[in-house]
């Protein structure tokens, strides 16, 4: 338990460190784009991007990690520089202390408390796609997130009902293989991309490998990267992020 403790108590550090951004080079951005923060089943989620933007365009939804909010991860949207795109940045729906959120019990890795948090993704993933001008439109979904965003976009990415273009973890992982990859409805071809940090003691090698090789398993192709980094999110990580993003977007634009 006194183990379990510290370990979350690094979390939050680690957590507390990245939420200002600054010392990788990440700092948020004033908010050039129009940003509204609208309430969906009592939670906030900031929407940005292009005042005008086609129906067509995809929405990437992007989930911070234990302790954050959705304000965190704002500065990755200009640093990844994509082909015009709705953002979504939801607060996770547990509260944990002021201003700071969670998608599930990180101690005890409660099933419950993640399959909760994939289905209110479910219904942003639904809302946020059909939203525009244009009757019975979906846009593209791209789900990415860093550390339990990553599980999430992980856990919703592969299970949701209905099309996901692209799905990112960033010091993600699975938990539990058995139940997230019982009845995957993503194709055995989504692009996936999986980051993870050499010196991360939060999520560790173990727990990385065991889920790149719980997907090849069920049948998917996730490129894996790995960064000399701890439990955080570098430029160059980012910048491999936002290679894979573009690439896929680039590859719906030709269709």
């Amino acid at each position: 338990m006194k183990n379990r403790k510290r370990i979350l108590k690094r979390v939050f550090n680690l957590s507390a460190s990245l939420l200002v951004l600054g010392i990788l080079g990440l700092a948020a951005p004033a908010m050039a784009e129009p940003v509204d923060a609208v309430q969906i089943e009592g939670h906030r989620c900031l929407v940005t991007g292009p005042a005008i933007i086609s129906d067509d365009a995809p929405v990437v939804f992007i989930l911070h990690g234990l302790g954050g909010n959705a304000e965190n991860l704002y500065g990755l949207i200009e640093k990844m520089n994509l082909p015009p795109c709705r953002y979504v940045l939801p607060d996770a729906p547990l509260t944990i202390g002021d201003r700071a959120y969670a998608w599930y019990n990180f101690q005890t890795q409660d099933r419950d408390d993640m399959v909760h948090s994939r289905d209110y993704l479910f219904t942003l993933m639904k809302y946020f796609s059909t939203e525009g001008e244009e009757k019975g439109h979906v846009r593209p979904i791209i789900l990415m997130g860093f550390s339990q965003g990553g599980v999430m976009s992980l856990e919703a990415g592969l299970n949701y009902p209905g099309k996901v273009t692209a799905i990112v973890s960033m010091s993600g992982y699975i938990w539990y293989p058995s139940k997230t990859l019982a009845h995957p409805l993503a194709p055995l071809s989504i692009p996936l991309l999986v980051v993870h940090g050499t010196k991360d003691e939060i999520v560790t090698e173990e727990w990385t490998q065991k889920t790149v090789k719980a997907l090849k398993r069920a049948g998917y192709q996730p490129v894996f990267k790995e960064f000399p980094i701890a439990h955080q999110i570098s430029l160059d990580s980012l910048t491999a992020v936002s290679k894979f993003l573009q690439a896929v977007l680039a590859h719906i634009t030709e269709k």
